[in-house]
């Protein structure tokens, strides 16, 4: 019986890991900073993303990730998302894929990385 609780203890971490823990190494970008980046990929749904849409962006939500990855193009990619756990989940799929993601920006909320807090205060 104990394993069995192990098992799943271990598969809910893993799973928390994945959706609440931020990756390491892909920094905050503020959207005015990211609209002069090349290449965007926004990772919300089609019928949010069509709202403000950019002819730079490339609209890809987290579903079809897996499907269309081989048609991103092979330099850094920033990284548009909805909230967090879309943002973590969307840049573990691309660099599992093996993109090199840069930077991300989260619609609609402010950037509050420690190096940008540390500038402001």
């Amino acid at each position: 019986m104990w394993i069995v609780s192990l098992s799943l203890f271990i598969l809910t971490l893993y799973l928390f890991y994945i959706r609440y823990v931020p990756v390491k190494g892909v920094k905050c970008l503020s959207s005015d900073k990211l609209m002069e980046k090349e290449i965007k990929i926004d990772l919300r749904d089609y019928n949010d993303s069509a709202k403000e849409m950019n002819k730079d962006t490339i609209p890809l939500p987290i579903a079809y990730i897996k499907r269309y990855h081989h048609r991103l193009p092979g330099q850094e990619i920033y990284v548009i998302a909805s909230n967090t756990i879309e943002k973590n989940l969307g840049i573990r799929l691309l660099e599992r894929y093996g993109h090199k993601v840069e930077g991300y920006t989260i619609i609609n909320k402010k950037c509050f990385c420690r190096k940008r807090l540390a500038k402001t205060i």
